[in-house]
C-alpha cells in the first residue's frame, strides 16, 4: 500500500505523521527538536532517521512503499541549510523522494488551506513568512535569537528579565515580574538570576518558558510587562505589514497566527490581530485551519501526485485525532493564558 511521511520539526519538538494514499494516519512520531543551527546537523539526521523507522515498523511497510516525504524544518529556509542538509538526508531517503523545507512554508500551507497568505509564526522564536499568488514567497525576521526573533517567547522574557535589572538598578520604576519569575525558576533573588540568565542552564527554550508569566503580568496592568508585549507585538505586526507590501498581495490577505505562544494566549493573540488588522485592514486574521503537520503530508502528497480532496483531508484529520488520543503525553502542553479582564477587541 503507497504510502506518504511528514515532519513538523520546530524549534522545541517535533512530529511525523505517516499515512496512506487515501488519508489515513497510520503512525504519529514525536522527538526533540532538529533544528540543526541548536542541535547539530547529525542530532537533526539521527531524530529524522528514527522516526521514519519507526513509521515504517508500525505500518509493517518498507522504504519503497513511502512514495514521497516532507521535511519541514525549522533553520532549513535558506539555500546553504538545504546544501548542509541535503547530503544527510539523501541517506535516509534512499528509496523515497523527499522534499525540504522550512516548519514556516508547511504551516502556512495547513493554516491558510490556500496556495497564498501570510504566517505568523511566535513560539520559542518567531517569523512571518508569505507566499503570493504568483507562488513568490518572503520572510521577515528569524535570524536567530542573537539578532532576530523578535515577538517570539525568547525575546518577551529576555526583555522582562532586563527591565526587571533596570527596575532592580534603580533605572526604570517597579515591576512585579521580579517575584514571578524568581518563583518560576526558583530562585532567591536577583544575584543568583544574574548567575543563572549567564549561565548554560538558560537554554533558550528555558528562557522563553518565561514568556506566559510576563503576558499574565502584563493583562494584569504591570507597565513594563505592557510596555515589552506592545513592543514586541508591534515588531511583528510591521513584519507582516513590510511583507503585505513586498509580495504585493491583495488587500483582503489571509494572516495565519501560528506557533505556540499566539496559540496558547489569547491576550498576546488579540493584541498582535489588533495591530495587524489597523495596519491592513481588510486581512483575515484567524488561527491555523489545520497543524503544520499536515502541511508536510500535504506537501508528500502533492510529491507523490496524490490527488489532495476533502475525503482525503477528513480522514487525516479523524485518523490522526484518534491516534493521538492512545499516545502517551511525552511533554507538558504550553500553558494557557486566558485573561481575567475582556480581551483587547
Amino acid at each position: 500500500m503507497p504510502y506518504v511521511f511528514g515532519v513538523d520539526g520546530g524549534g522545541s519538538n517535533c512530529r511525523s505523521i505517516l499515512t496512506t494514499d487515501d488519508g489515513r494516519t497510520l503512525h504519529v512520531g514525536r522527538g526533540p527538536s532538529v533544528n540543526y543551527h541548536e542541535v547539530g546537523a547529525g542530532q537533526a539526521t539521527r531524530v529524522i532517521s528514527k522516526l521514519f523507522k519507526e513509521a515504517l515498523e508500525a505500518a509493517h511497510a518498507g522504504p519503497r512503499e513511502c512514495k514521497a516525504a516532507c521535511l519541514g524544518l525549522a533553520g532549513s529556509a535558506r539555500e546553504q541549510d538545504k546544501s548542509t542538509l541535503s547530503p544527510l538526508f539523501d541517506n535516509i531517503f534512499t528509496e523515497t523522494p523527499y522534499v525540504l523545507v522550512s516548519d514556516a512554508e508547511i504551516a502556512l500551507a495547513s493554516g491558510a488551506m490556500s496556495d497564498s497568505g501570510i504566517l505568523v509564526m511566535a513560539g520559542t522564536g518567531s517569523m512571518v513568512f508569505g507566499k503570493n499568488d504568483h507562488g513568490q514567497t518572503g520572510r521577515v525576521g528569524g535570524y536567530g535569537p542573537a539578532v532576530s526573533d523578535d515577538g517570539s517567547g525568547y525575546r518577551i522574557a529576555i526583555e522582562a528579565i532586563r527591565a526587571l535589572l533596570r527596575s532592580h538598578d534603580g533605572v526604570e520604576g517597579e515591576t512585579t515580574l521580579g517575584p514571578v519569575l524568581l518563583k518560576h525558576l526558583e530562585l532567591k533573588g536577583i544575584d543568583e538570576l544574574v548567575v543563572w540568565i549567564n549561565s548554560d542552564q538558560a537554554t533558550r527554550r528555558r528562557v522563553a518558558e518565561l514568556a506566559p508569566l510576563v503576558i499574565r503580568a502584563a493583562n494584569e496592568d504591570d507597565p513594563a510587562a505592557d510596555a515589552i508585549l506592545n513592543q514586541e507585538a508591534d515588531t511583528l505586526a510591521l513584519g507582516v505589514d513590510a511583507l503585505h507590501k513586498r509580495l504585493n498581495f491583495k488587500e483582503n490577505v489571509q494572516v495565519v497566527m501560528g506557533g505556540g505562544l499566539l496559540l496558547h494566549s489569547s491576550y498576546y493573540n488579540q493584541l498582535l490581530r489588533r495591530k495587524i488588522m489597523y495596519l491592513i485592514q481588510s486581512a483575515a486574521v484567524n488561527p491555523p485551519k489545520l497543524e503544520p503537520i499536515f502541511g508536510a503530508a500535504l506537501y508528500a502528497y502533492s510529491l507523490a501526485g496524490i490527488e489532495i480532496n476533502d475525503d482525503l483531508l477528513d480522514s487525516m484529520q479523524r485518523s490522526y485525532r484518534e491516534l493521538v488520543k492512545k499516545l502517551p503525553l511525552q511533554t507538558a502542553p504550553a500553558p494557557k493564558i486566558e485573561p481575567k479582564e475582556p480581551p483587547v477587541e
